[in-house]
């Protein structure tokens, strides 16, 4: 079996104004592997940094210390700090932030391992339920102020814990017709406050245009059940492989 791509999707924070959205996705579906990272509005360059983060995941998904040093010092030599403005200096120095939520289809187990750190979730669904969700469980927890990535070292050493692992990491069995989703908080908010209706997963799962995800993104925040912000969306299937002819 393996994890395919059936839907990706993103609108920006301001619809018109997509070159601003701070959300990044890296895909691979070859091996199996996807990441979508949400850079903190507040941040110096965030997109950069969230764009970092996302690709190198996809490249190489280990995080630890020395992946998160690797992908800092790749930021860093993107800038010459001497040429930026004493604003902007203090601005850099303040450091950029983001989550990240990364996945990895182990064909061979049927098993999906997911990292995450920040308010980016995953959400298992089966025939139209959700089954789970990945950090958060509850559309509360994310009113708290989420752990993120940063391009300042100390900003990291939660990664260094001991616990990092389990705190930040978890493994899903699937099957064949198993659905992940992969969302920025906003959307993750919206979609957990939900009352077991299921409607709003049905919807999310019916979308398969991008103008048809920006109409729901947008009528969700004209009605304000949406927080404005950027909003990103990947679908993915657990589907058997082809039979050799």
């Amino acid at each position: 079996m393996r994890l395919v791509l059936e839907f990706q999707s993103t609108v920006a924070k301001v619809a018109d104004e997509p070159e601003r959205n701070e959300d990044a996705v890296c895909i691979d579906e070859g091996r199996g592997v996807f990441a979508v990272a949400d850079g903190a509005s507040e941040s110096f360059d965030s997109r950069a940094w969230a764009n970092l983060l996302a690709s190198r995941f996809v490249e190489l998904p280990a995080v630890s210390p020395e992946w998160v040093s690797a992908v800092r010092q790749t930021y860093d030599r993107g800038w010459d700090y001497n040429s930026l403005g004493w604003s902007e200096q203090m601005a850099f120095d303040r450091g950029s932030f983001s989550t990240l939520l990364g996945c990895e289809w182990r064909e061979d187990l049927g098993d999906l391992e997911i990292v995450s750190v920040g308010d980016s979730i995953a959400v298992h669904s089966e025939g139209m339920k959700i089954v789970r969700s990945y950090p958060y469980t509850s559309a509360v927890e994310f009113d708290e102020r989420p752990r993120l990535l940063s391009t300042r070292s100390e900003a990291n050493e939660f990664v260094s814990a001991a616990s990092f692992n389990n705190d930040s990491g978890t493994v899903w069995r699937l099957s064949e017709g198993s659905v992940v989703l992969l969302m920025t908080d906003a959307l993750g908010q919206w979609l957990l406050s939900e009352n077991h209706t299921g409607s709003r997963l049905e919807r999310l799962l019916s979308v398969n245009t991008d103008a048809a995800f920006t109409e729901l993104v947008l009528s969700e925040r004209r009605e304000g059940a949406l927080r404005i912000d950027d909003t990103s969306l990947l679908v993915l299937a657990v589907r058997s492989r082809p039979e050799a002819k």
